[in-house]
């Protein structure tokens, strides 16, 4: 087996995150406080929103925002099985139901119509994935939600820095989520945030995510008893680090150099996969920061088209296994004939910042020997 020399995503990270961490470590506050605070007013600024709040994980992200919206035991949320694990086991963490629905073959989005017919009495919230980052349709969710108690949580893990008609990611629901793990549009090296306009949801999910405690150690420092706080709720710790903020600020600065380079990329792609027999390229419209390419391909073609890949050093993947075919979420929202073709044509093709033109033409070169007969 050939060593992978074009990943599907890799982090671009060097001198300039290693001298904000090294900021970090001189000031000896390594835990969450003012970087941290930096870190969340660059993300409201740049979305718009009245908080944000920076946590450990996407997935404590969407823990919290269920948490702090008052979804439990006895509830149901819906959401598309083509997504990461995350998005279901944080429902799970609130003791909720989650129902799965189908997406739409262009986009890999959530399938409005579909979840309409998922609603029960049960529904409390419904969260649509920003697939790829590219933004669900959140005006008919905004409508099919209004007058029926359900809020609207966006899981926008792929989508920082993409922006519709309507506004940003994540400032579209009621709640929005990203993810800053290592592959994402930008890092922390790991991270999530929260941001939300509702002033109740900020606050309950604030102490929510600092154990119980509304007030950090940072915002007690110059107290007069700075160690005396109060529990009044049940909490997890899911601050985000100084440590973790710093990589994320100065990833930050080059939010729009990281967007113009992957978008060139997808042009590429899309020049050459457009008149290729049997590759489809899931399209990425405009305002779209791209987190991943994506095209489909017949089912018989799927594996081998990978294996050849990886054979000549290219990276690729399956994003991802539709959650209601794991055995944890079996039975939960079956049969979902679209996420179920689309799950055996689908493959993601590299797709990062520092992929050289070269790279970026070695694939497209793999893809078209392949079809061309080269298996």
């Amino acid at each position: 087996m050939s060593a992978i020399r074009i990943p599907i995503h890799r982090p671009c990270v060097g001198e300039r995150e290693l001298r904000a961490v090294e900021r970090v470590f001189e000031s000896r506050w390594l835990g969450s406080g003012a970087v941290t605070r930096q870190f969340q007013e660059a993300v409201r600024g740049l979305i718009g929103v009245r908080h944000v709040l920076a946590v450990n994980t996407g997935t404590a992200a969407l823990h919290m925002a269920l948490h702090a919206l008052g979804v439990g035991a006895g509830d149901e949320v819906i959401l598309p099985s083509l997504t990461f694990v995350s998005s279901a086991q944080a429902v799970l963490a609130v003791g909720a139901r989650p129902v799965f629905g189908d997406v739409n073959s262009d986009s890999l989005t959530m399938d409005v119509e579909d979840a309409a017919r998922k609603l029960s009495p049960r529904t409390r919230a419904i969260m649509p994935v920003h697939y790829g980052g590219r933004i669900c349709d959140m005006a008919s969710l905004r409508a099919l939600a209004a007058g029926r108690d359900i809020r609207l949580v966006e899981d926008a893990a792929h989508a920082f820095g993409s922006r519709s008609r309507d506004g940003w990611a994540g400032a579209l629901g009621d709640v929005g989520c990203f993810s800053f793990d290592p592959i994402k549009n930008i890092t922390c090296g790991g991270g999530g945030a929260l941001a939300t306009n509702d002033d109740g949801v900020a606050a309950r999910a604030g102490a929510a995510c600092n154990v119980g405690v509304a007030q950090d150690s940072w915002s007690r420092l110059d107290a007069d008893w700075p160690w005396s706080y109060e529990v009044a709720a049940p909490g997890f710790r899911y601050r985000l680090s100084n440590i973790n903020a710093a990589i994320g600020l100065a990833q930050f600065e080059r939010l729009e150099e990281f967007r113009a380079r992957k978008q060139s990329i997808v042009r590429v792609y899309d020049r050459a996969f457009r008149d290729m027999d049997g590759v489809t390229a899931i399209p990425n419209g405009e305002g779209v920061f791209p987190f991943n390419y994506v095209v489909r391909v017949p089912a018989a073609w799927r594996n081998p088209l990978m294996a050849f890949l990886r054979d000549r050093g290219i990276g690729s993947a399956v994003q991802f296994i539709p959650c209601h075919l794991q055995p944890l979420f079996a039975g939960l929202g079956g049969p979902l004939p679209v996420t179920e073709r689309l799950y055996t044509e689908i493959v993601t093709l590299p797709l990062y910042f520092e992929m050289s033109d070269a790279d970026v033409e070695e694939v497209v070169s793999a893809v078209r020997q392949f079809r061309g007969g080269g298996k």
